[in-house]
């Protein structure tokens, strides 16, 4: 039995509003995103990235807006249009994973394929398990239970049952948070490697900084229910839309005269007319993050060495203003 996957869809969301009595939540927001792209939600807590997810889910009713997949609407408050999770062909992976403690990794996994519009014949869904656990490298964990699993197999589990039942669109809700950093580091790699060979369309909401920045096509940035840029990772880290997209992604020095730097672009030079004080220093495994204060500027700056400056030492910094990223920055910004 050869299971085709289906086609990637695309996901459009067109003027999507979802309020709360205190005025947070969702603003009035449109959003389109390519068949097979990875897009992550990416801002502060309370931002409404959650619930942007919930609305494309199904799990949070709009106040008006229209949510597509592909040609098809899931959502259309003037039309009345309102399919329920089940109908989106949609997977969702938690942060909290939701494992069934008494069932088998492949009993969990198998889940999603005996109930409702998903269900399979027992051979069909034999056939997926199977190949759903090696797509995630478990399959010699099929008859363990969850309890019997670390994180990361956990997390593995998780992401083999929202494949199982080849959706158009995967969602993720900070599925990452709860693993230690190397981990991390390896089911996001992971992760991507796999939505690429599915050619998933994948919404991801984050509030890591680099973990949007390493996983997605683009990234759309939040602050306070709208989106103040979306863009590929590159283009919002060189070229930020505005202040706030500046100091939340990454790590900006300000001049004295309010043009600004990414710590990247300074070097130290001891003949440089910029002279810092060294504040801070912390070891960050083959570099040293330095902190220093600059005359005039707003806050201290950040810089990256091998030396160990020692605090209180005054040093010379050079902004490389040749760097492409930089002079676009400063020309943006100032």
């Amino acid at each position: 039995m050869n299971i085709s996957l289906p086609e990637p869809v695309g996901l459009e969301l067109t003027d999507i509003r979802r309020e709360f009595g205190d005025n947070t939540g969702l603003h009035s927001t449109s959003v389109n995103i390519a068949p097979g792209e990875f897009v992550s939600l990416l801002g502060p807590s309370g931002c409404g990235k959650s619930t942007m997810l919930r609305c494309i889910a199904g799990l949070e009713t709009p106040d008006e807006g229209i949510v597509r997949f592909g040609n098809h609407e899931v959502f259309n408050s003037y039309q009345r249009i309102n399919k329920p999770p089940n109908r989106r062909n949609l997977s969702m992976v938690f942060q909290d994973l939701a494992l069934w403690p008494h069932m088998t990794v492949a009993a969990n996994v198998e889940f999603p394929l005996t109930t409702g519009k998903q269900k399979r014949s027992s051979a069909e869904r034999a056939q997926r398990v199977v190949e759903a656990l090696q797509k995630v490298g478990i399959s010699d964990k099929a008859d363990s239970k969850p309890s019997e699993l670390s994180g990361g197999q956990q997390q593995r589990v998780a992401i083999a049952r929202a494949i199982v039942s080849n959706p158009e669109v995967l969602l993720m809700d900070e599925p990452l948070s709860a693993l230690d950093a190397a981990l991390r580091v390896q089911i996001r790699s992971e992760l991507t490697a796999l939505a690429r060979e599915l050619a998933l369309t994948v919404v991801y909401v984050t509030h890591d900084q680099a973990e949007a920045l390493a996983m997605s096509d683009r990234v759309i940035v939040m602050e306070s229910g709208h989106i103040r840029q979306f863009a590929s990772p590159m283009e919002i880290y060189e070229n930020p839309a505005d202040t706030f997209v500046e100091n939340f992604v990454g790590t900006v020095n300000t001049l004295p005269d309010g043009r600004s730097v990414r710590p990247e672009d300074v070097e130290l030079d001891p003949h440089a007319m910029l002279q810092g004080t060294v504040t801070d220093r912390q070891y960050i495994g083959g570099a040293f993050e330095i902190y220093c204060d600059i005359e005039g500027a707003p806050r201290p700056w950040l810089v990256r060495t091998r030396q160990p400056l020692e605090l209180g030492e005054t040093i010379g910094l050079r902004v490389n203003a040749s760097t492409t990223s930089t002079q676009k920055r400063i020309n943006h910004v100032s």
